[in-house]
């Protein structure tokens, strides 16, 4: 038992010190690359062509370029989580929690080595979206809070006479966070030849929410329909405010159903462990009686539906 301890952590160990070696060697890489087409804008053409090599591409063809395969969809998901890491790296980070999670079931032996090692595969792709969807959430909630002030700085650079490209710059320079990165990205693909109407659109692509869309739509319609640009920004901006007010007080008016469903979700949980420490044999047929295991299936999946049910009904969209 200690042998297999000892192999499991220098595993652990080993693979925990190459992702951080994988992870700088990218960072770096990354950073390079940035420099490059910052410094190789002699021309447009000459940027477009440096942009085309790098996997991270700005350019209109490279936005619309739909991913494929598990390497796709990881790549997707990286990006939208705004995480600067490769899907090689990615699919490290995945067998690492695996192996943590394989580890802790060969330390409790409570789960057959058999069983456990589909168990923690499966257990590390979970716990890594899991952690994607909390990144990309974190993100679209901090654009989401600087859009209106953007949104602001960009009509008003409209109003004093600049150009779109000027006052896009100028959002790039005074936005907050995850605006300023993106809206600078489109600063750089109006450089390189692209319409507003597509930077817009790979912006909302990439963002996903639906504050994102109603500025592609919004703009794609004004120019196609005509009209004032800087008013429909205004009118964005507000818009964007009174949806963000509408939110906070959905939330304040939710938070009790919120965290009645939290503690009834969590109950049968802490219950559970209680008894386990307590008493071990208690629960022990659930675990090493296959009648139990089915049972103890069935009773996590009614338990899975009903959490993901009061999660639904006590989340309301703004």
């Amino acid at each position: 038992m200690l042998l297999a301890a000892s192999i499991l952590l220098t595993f652990i160990g080993t693979m925990a010190s190459c992702l951080l070696v994988l992870m700088l060697i990218d960072r770096s890489r990354r950073v390079r690359r940035a420099r490059l087409v910052r410094q190789g804008s002699g021309s447009a053409a000459r940027a477009q062509r440096v942009m085309q090599k790098l996997d991270s591409a700005q350019d209109g063809e490279a936005l619309r370029r739909r991913p494929t395969g598990l390497s796709g969809l990881l790549e997707a998901r990286l990006r939208a989580a705004g995480l600067a890491l490769s899907p090689v790296m990615a699919g490290l980070v995945i067998a690492l929690l695996a192996a943590l999670a394989f580890a802790l079931a060969a330390l409790s032996g409570l789960v057959p080595l058999l069983a456990a090692a589909p168990a923690s595969a499966l257990t590390g792709w979970m716990v890594f979206n899991i952690l994607l969807d909390i990144a990309r959430a974190r993100r679209v909630r901090q654009f989401n809070d600087a859009l209106p002030e953007a949104l602001d700085i960009f009509a008003r650079g409209m109003r004093s006479g600049q150009t779109v490209q000027g006052a896009l710059g100028v959002v790039a320079q005074h936005a907050r966070g995850v605006a300023r990165d993106e809206f600078a990205r489109c600063h750089d693909e109006l450089k390189l030849g692209v319409t507003l109407n597509e930077a817009l659109a790979a912006l909302a692509r990439r963002i996903g929410s639906p504050e994102a869309h109603f500025i592609s739509v919004a703009t794609s319609l004004q120019a196609e329909t005509g009209g004032n640009l800087v008013e429909t920004l205004d009118n964005l901006a507000e818009l964007l405010r009174d949806r963000r007010k509408l939110r906070k007080k959905a939330a304040a008016l939710s938070a009790e159903t919120r965290v009645s469903a939290f503690i009834l979700s969590s109950l049968p949980f802490v219950i559970a462990g209680v008894l386990f420490v307590m008493n071990r044999g208690y629960l022990t047929p659930l675990i090493g009686d296959p009648r139990g295991l089915v049972m103890t299936l069935v009773g996590v999946v009614c338990l899975g539906l009903g959490i993901f049910s009061m999660y639904k009904l006590s989340r309301i969209e703004a």
